[in-house]
């Protein structure tokens, strides 16, 4: 990322600040901004008209006024409530696409925060301070229990891992030599009204789809190397370009183009194969679809001015609103996790067909993959399934029924997560009995021409690592694994 502006900020910067450790920085144009936006916050406080958040309580005591003298508690009071977050800790990527996600946020001028806040914010990623931050807490309207960790720490409570270690916030923040800061008007509400969480790790999640779409083509060219080699199927035709041009998807042409590159044209015997060969295309093209439009509502989310109040630079007012509610976000998660089932449910009915063809070799003691290893996939796919079903409609009504509606976006994204791993696995599962079978010569009985087609680059890597754990004598979760490697690298 380097350099924080008024530029959009895409997925690939938050991935270079979360995974690669990228280090940032404000551009003039941010200082002048958060100090313009700080000015809005301090001359609404001067006022004396009560604000949400600014001089008044929170959710259901939002007609309490807290006054002057009580501002600086409420804020430390305000960070402690909001810490309700259980469950294991985020990664350490996933807690840097976090605080870069809120810093981004500071950096739009909605937030009213100081200068030194935001500066904290940054020198957490830039002095690698990795808040603690449980997984389990946010209902989609805004990620608070998630940003009241990050915050803690800032202030020098809460817990954050320097070198791998958990220490208290305190302890890290001298480690590094930073001190806490402490919160101004405004301030404590102001870091913990942004969605960070399902948009920061959304990023890191989303960007990594686009692998397992790639992953998926050569898994089905594989497949169909293997059918052709063991039975009368293997046929290209739906992968034409003349079938290709007929239909206006760009995806399902590029998705068919990966896989004719990656086989010679051959010939079948069979005039069709079933329909999870031969509309893979379509299969892949509605889950690469599906990525790119989870990718614009983050990059949507990512760089807009979500917060509740909204300081309005232009305005000078505070102004209330609903720019937290992130259902198109939450949605998007929701669709992804319905394509990639589509996506895995296809390639664990080729593996069911290729496991058909393995089961006379392995009587002929002529295959070592374990037949049952069709019996993991259709397990995995039985929860894949389970987990496509929508979980947005599944909210309740909070803090005595004026936070009455939520997205679930988090709840969306996690399950988003488990969604592609297991799609990653089926995928692998596939990619392991083609890939015994394409390397297998078949003993043809001469009533059909033989259709052997010799594997390219790509797909001869993935019978050499499936033949290597093999002749290892790798047990089948090894072998799986080494796949995924070999997929996903």
């Amino acid at each position: 990322m380097g350099v924080l502006s008024r530029a959009d900020v895409d997925l690939s910067d938050v991935v270079a600040v979360a995974r690669e450790g990228e280090r940032v920085s404000f551009a003039s144009v941010v200082e002048r901004d958060l100090a313009a936006s700080r000015a809005v916050v301090e001359a609404v406080l001067a006022e004396g008209e009560p604000v949400y958040g600014l001089n008044t309580e929170l959710g259901a005591g939002r007609d309490i006024v807290v006054s002057t003298e009580r501002i600086e508690e409420f804020q430390r009071r305000t960070v402690r409530n909001s810490s309700g977050g259980i469950g294991s800790s985020l990664s350490v990527e996933q807690a840097r696409a976090v605080v870069f996600a809120r810093l981004v946020g500071f950096s739009r001028g909605g937030a009213g925060v100081t200068s030194e806040l935001a500066v904290q914010y940054r020198e957490l990623l830039n002095r690698d301070v990795y808040p603690v931050i449980p997984r389990t807490g946010s209902v989609g309207a805004a990620d608070l229990t998630h940003l009241a960790a990050v915050a803690a720490v800032a202030t020098g409570t809460g817990r954050a891992f320097i070198d791998n270690a958990a220490v208290s916030g305190a302890d890290a923040l001298a480690a590094v030599s930073l001190q806490p800061v402490t919160l101004q008007a405004h301030e404590a509400l102001a870091a913990l009204s942004g969605n960070s969480y399902s948009v920061g790790v959304g990023a890191l999640v989303v960007s990594d789809l686009a692998g397992i779409v790639n992953a998926a083509d050569r898994v089905v060219a594989l497949s169909l190397a293997a059918l052709a080699e063991h039975s009368t199927g293997g046929n290209l035709s739906p992968f034409s370009v003349e079938i290709q041009s007929a239909h206006r998807s760009a995806e399902q042409a590029a998705a068919a183009a990966r896989v004719r590159a990656l086989l010679p044209s051959g010939s079948a015997a069979s005039t069709q194969d079933p329909l999870s060969f031969r509309t893979a295309p379509q299969v892949h093209a509605a889950l690469a679809s599906a990525v790119a439009a989870s990718a614009a509502a983050i990059r949507l989310e990512l760089n807009s001015r979500t917060e509740n109040p909204l300081v309005d630079i232009d305005s000078r007012r505070m102004i209330s609103g609903g720019n937290f509610q992130v259902l198109g976000l939450a949605l998007s998660f929701e669709s992804l996790r319905l394509a990639l089932a589509h996506v895995a449910a296809a390639s664990e009915r080729r593996l069911a067909k290729l496991s058909s063809l393995q089961a006379p070799l392995r009587r002929a003691g002529r295959a070592r993959v374990p037949g049952l290893l069709s019996y993991s996939a259709s397990s995995l796919l039985a929860e894949l399934r389970q987990l496509a079903n929508p979980v947005s409609l599944y909210t309740t009504s909070l803090s005595d029924d004026v936070e009455d509606v939520s997205s679930n976006a988090a709840l969306a994204l996690q399950l988003l997560e488990r969604s592609a791993a297991l799609t990653r696995t089926i995928l692998a599962i596939e990619a392991v009995t083609a890939a015994e079978l394409a390397a297998i010569e078949a003993q043809h009985d001469g009533s059909r021409d033989e259709v052997r087609r010799v594997l390219s680059g790509p797909l001869q890597e993935i019978v050499d690592v499936v033949t290597a754990a093999l002749d290892a004598d790798a047990p089948a979760d090894e072998l799986v694994a080494a796949l995924e490697r070999e997929l996903y690298a």
